[in-house]
């Protein structure tokens, strides 16, 4: 199930990053509007990582371009150091920018393909005017051996003479090269091989502890989420259904759709069963097959209960808010895993909480 609330923010002066209520529609044919982010809350504190997930369609990536504002929301706060990024002029969010960088899906996409690995690794310094030429250079062989690879071998090369994986290794490269604060990786290792997916997961861990970088983590893949992140927000339809940290959300998920998720993925019997969970409990609760909902015209109430086996009456016409059911574990749900699926009252009750 998915809801709304802010009972999972934590102090705003501690976060790097702080997103209120943030909402992004776009037009749809016949004057519709397409909900792909609606009312989502969640802060990260410096050095952190948090981990978003959900499946094709869940906002999941759309929520990281508002935070740069690209698109701009449409209604919402993007706190970043105390700044709300809503507020500003172009020229100020452009210079934010730098302190924000992203790491997309595609690398060889993201990579001009006419120009050198050294044009591409040094246009940002270029662009901001930054340090003389000798030093340009000297920071793009820095970053570049960060990566694993060397600038005199590579920076005469264009993308195209690269795999996939040495592409996102340069793409990387380029995102430090203004030393920001917060990186942003939209899903920056589905494209690769599972042995590459290692590799650049551990260089990026690498580079969080040496340049102490706040990292927010979109993937679909769970087991990509749990290894890097320390907090896992879990989306569906636009909507945050669950955040935790990541040993007590893949340990003991509250949530219907988060358990959906760890029991379709390759990791969640074992995983669940290393965690000492009992995968039977939600085998006698399958997922309700049904056609993914439309974001065009979510269903009321909570967007999950369409597939939701533990569904009810209430679910329909009551959304549900975000609260705590342990400590630092939150869930927006009527019925919560552990909790018996059981009276309309008994949801009222939570819900109200």
């Amino acid at each position: 199930m998915a809801g709304i609330g802010t009972a999972h923010l934590r102090d705003a002066e501690q976060s790097i990053i702080r997103v209120e209520h943030l909402v992004v529609e776009f037009p749809a044919p016949r004057g519709q509007k397409v909900h792909a982010v609606s009312d989502i809350s969640f802060d990260v504190l410096p050095g952190e990582t948090l981990g978003i997930v959900g499946e094709s369609g869940c906002g999941k990536s759309t929520t990281g371009r508002a935070l740069l504002q690209l698109p701009k929301p449409t209604s919402g706060k993007v706190v970043f150091e105390g700044v709300d990024l809503t507020g500003l002029t172009s020229e100020a969010m452009r210079q934010v920018r730098t302190k924000m960088q992203v790491i997309f899906q595609d690398p060889i996409s993201s990579l001009y393909p006419r120009r050198t690995v050294a044009e591409l690794v040094l246009e940002p310094l270029a662009i901001w005017d930054v340090g003389s030429s000798e030093d340009r250079v000297q920071r793009a062989r820095l970053m570049l051996s960060e990566v694993n690879m060397d600038y005199d071998s590579v920076s005469w090369r264009r993308p195209y003479e690269f795999s996939i994986g040495q592409c996102q290794r340069i793409s990387i490269a380029r995102a430090l090269m203004l030393n920001p604060r917060v990186l942003i990786c939209d899903e920056p290792v589905s494209a690769l091989d599972v042995s590459v997916q290692a590799q650049i997961l551990n260089l990026l861990e690498d580079m969080k502890r040496r340049y102490g970088l706040t990292m927010i983590f979109i993937s679909h893949d769970l087991a990509v989420v749990k290894n890097v992140s320390d907090r896992v927000l879990v989306m569906f339809l636009g909507k945050v259904c669950e955040v935790a940290d990541a040993e007590s959300l893949y340990s003991a998920p509250a949530h219907p759709y988060t358990r959906a998720l760890l029991m379709a993925s390759v990791i969640s019997s074992r995983a669940l069963s290393r965690a000492g969970a009992q995968p039977t409990t939600f085998a006698e609760e399958e997922e309700t097959q049904t056609e993914m909902p439309s974001s065009v015209t979510p269903p009321s109430g909570c967007r999950y209960r369409t597939r939701c086996p533990r569904a009810q009456e209430i679910c329909g016409v009551q959304e549900p808010i975000m609260r705590e059911i342990k400590t630092d574990h939150f869930v927006a749900c009527h019925f919560p895993l552990g909790a018996p699926a059981s009276t309309e009252a008994t949801a009222a009750g939570h819900s109200n909480t």
